[in-house]
């Protein structure tokens, strides 16, 4: 647990560990599933899905050129994810708060042959992630009024290699969307949705309000840069005495466009030595 003085003076941060420490051969080998995994779509743009989005799938012009690129062999936080969570969890249960185009998504479900996936994100999926997946069903419901989102949202759900997949197209604002998710006990969580501090502080909110975190489980934040940071900082010292948080990262690692964009900084925490 945080050192309680710490916590008594309302420290803007906390100890943080500035890397995570894994076996480099195993790595080895899981950057080469995740390299091939991104192998199996050809082509993540669809044009028409691009022009109907609400923000282009989260992809600015600048990194659009790039995304059908080799990311190259630098270790990613998608790395870092699938060996963390098949070190940990025998079942993952994994949840990830702004999908864009998907690549994350899939190299994370690829990686694994059990589990439950959920994906959360204002856009529809994209259909060149879809078209990987065996569609199943679909719930749709009334988006939050004065949204940005101006049809139904919805949860689609859809089978891969035996293992449920689940999207959900909703607003990130909309408590009723989130509530959609009660009963689910996520015990991996990435979020990489909207970046402001107040969304991040909503999002953990909703993850305690509708009670979506298993008895062990890791959160994996993006781009924590500027207020970005302080909200890690209080979701931290806010919810350290309730879930005994054990272990918590602050680094600096290529993301999903690997050697084609600078670095993120990235924040996790676990409530267990991960």
């Amino acid at each position: 647990m945080l050192n309680a003085l710490k916590r008594m003076l309302g420290a803007a941060e906390v100890d943080t560990k500035p890397a995570v420490a894994f076996p480099e051969q195993e790595m080895n080998e899981l950057k080469k599933i995740n390299r091939n995994s991104l192998t199996l779509v050809k082509d993540w743009i669809d044009e028409e899905a691009m022009k109907t989005s609400c923000f282009k799938y989260g992809v600015p012009d600048f990194i659009k050129s790039e995304l059908n690129k080799d990311i190259g062999p630098d270790l990613t936080y998608t790395d870092l994810m699938v060996f963390l969570s098949r070190k940990h969890f025998k079942k993952l249960n994994y949840l990830e708060i702004g999908v864009s185009v998907g690549k994350n998504f899939f190299q994370v479900l690829n990686a694994h042959t059990t589990g439950r996936f959920t994906g959360y994100d204002i856009e529809e999926i994209n259909p060149r992630l879809e078209q990987v997946l065996t569609y199943q069903s679909k719930e749709e419901w009334d988006t939050l009024p004065k949204s940005i989102k101006k049809n139904k949202s919805s949860i689609r759900t859809y089978d891969y290699k035996g293992m449920e997949v689940r999207y959900l197209s909703a607003d990130v604002w909309d408590e009723k969307s989130w509530a959609k998710l009660q009963g689910e006990k996520f015990n991996m969580i990435f979020s990489d949705a909207l970046h402001t501090p107040q969304a991040i502080l909503f999002e953990f909110e909703m993850l305690v309000k509708y009670n979506l975190l298993d008895d062990q489980f890791i959160i994996v934040w993006d781009d924590l840069v500027g207020k970005m940071k302080n909200s890690f900082f209080k979701i931290i010292r806010k919810y350290d005495r309730v879930y005994q948080i054990k272990d918590i990262y602050f680094m600096n690692v290529n993301g999903w466009v690997g050697q084609h964009e600078a670095p993120h900084t990235v924040g996790l925490i676990a409530n267990f030595n991960c």
